[in-house]
């Protein structure tokens, strides 16, 4: 009966032992399986080495995820992530500026990739305390937006595709540097709307744009990043050149010509140099942008371009 009780005892201290070591090897493992990197915000997070389902909370983060292979990955997306196509169907979970975090929650994400554009500090924070990673970008340029793209690469576990995705578009950007060297340089109105007229300052991405298709842009230097002007500091400011972003580019919508057929003494009406680009490939910080480059010297410098053709820039 002695010997008996000394090897059950036996038997359960090696059950115990057994199961302790199994507590810290799967301790072991998740550990191995996650890193501490730091955002574009300076925030230091822990995120799976390897994420699987993923959350965007803004429509150029979605076109990133899937333009580096990790569409398969997303599982959430912001309102208005409608390219590509496959991000359409995909389940909405709010706006870049309100997500929904009930959605969130209920999608089990192991990652969430935000903006810093909103305030949405409190959400970001609220999710992070229910042990759900949020991984902020910020990019006020082009070299910005194609750095995010072989950040957001590594995060998801495609370094590779991110890299060959960034070098294509640093290719095409130097193609752009190359055409338009040594022409003069045009002055730009890039604006949003006409009323009221809402245009972009230094320190943004689409000052980069104006900068890199030849252009100065005449909003660089204003003290906050989107302007509002008058027709009068318009008229003081003499843009040769006047580019709207819309929804729906093509021809300027009559409305808006008649706007500006008033004000004859800006040059880039007197010339008829006022154009619509598509909103997306200039206002996201997503790949797409390069595109938006391509069209936008197009624009200012239509010589710069004499085989015509799409501004694909292959």
């Amino acid at each position: 009966m002695k010997r008996e009780k000394t090897l059950i005892r036996s038997a359960v201290l090696v059950l115990i032992l057994i199961s302790a070591l199994l507590v810290v090897l799967a301790a072991a493992a998740a550990h191995a399986s996650e890193r501490r990197i730091v955002d574009q915000m300076g925030r230091t997070i822990t995120v799976p080495e390897n994420p699987k389902r993923i959350v965007s909370l803004a429509p150029n983060i979605t076109e990133i995820l899937f333009a580096v292979g990790a569409g398969s990955k997303v599982v959430g997306v912001s309102e208005f992530s409608d390219y590509p196509e496959a991000a359409r169907s995909l389940p909405k979970v709010g706006t870049y500026i309100k997500p929904n975090l009930e959605r969130i929650v209920e999608l089990s994400p192991d990652l969430v990739i935000a903006t810093a554009d909103g305030e949405k500090e409190k959400e970001i924070a609220k999710l992070q305390t229910l042990g759900i990673p949020v991984y902020v970008i910020n990019p006020t340029d082009i070299s910005g937006i194609i750095e995010t793209v072989r950040e957001i690469g590594t995060l998801v576990s495609k370094g590779k595709e991110a890299e060959r995705l960034a070098r294509g578009m640093e290719r095409r950007i130097d193609e752009v540097r190359a055409r338009v060297k040594g022409l003069k340089k045009v002055r730009v109105l890039l604006t949003f709307s006409v009323e009221p007229i809402i245009t972009m300052s230094s320190g943004t991405f689409q000052d980069d744009l104006i900068n890199i298709a030849g252009g100065v842009n005449i909003a660089a230097g204003e003290r906050v990043r989107y302007p509002q002007f008058s027709m009068e500091e318009i008229i003081v400011r003499a843009p040769e050149v006047i580019v709207i972003t819309t929804m729906s580019p093509g021809d300027v919508d009559k409305r808006e010509v008649k706007i500006w057929s008033r004000f004859g003494a800006i040059p880039a009406v007197a010339k008829g140099r006022i154009y619509t680009i598509d909103s997306d490939i200039v206002d996201r910080p997503s790949p797409r942008i390069v595109d938006g480059l391509y069209e936008l010297t197009r624009l200012l410098h239509p010589e710069a371009f004499p085989e015509r053709g799409k501004t694909d820039g292959n």
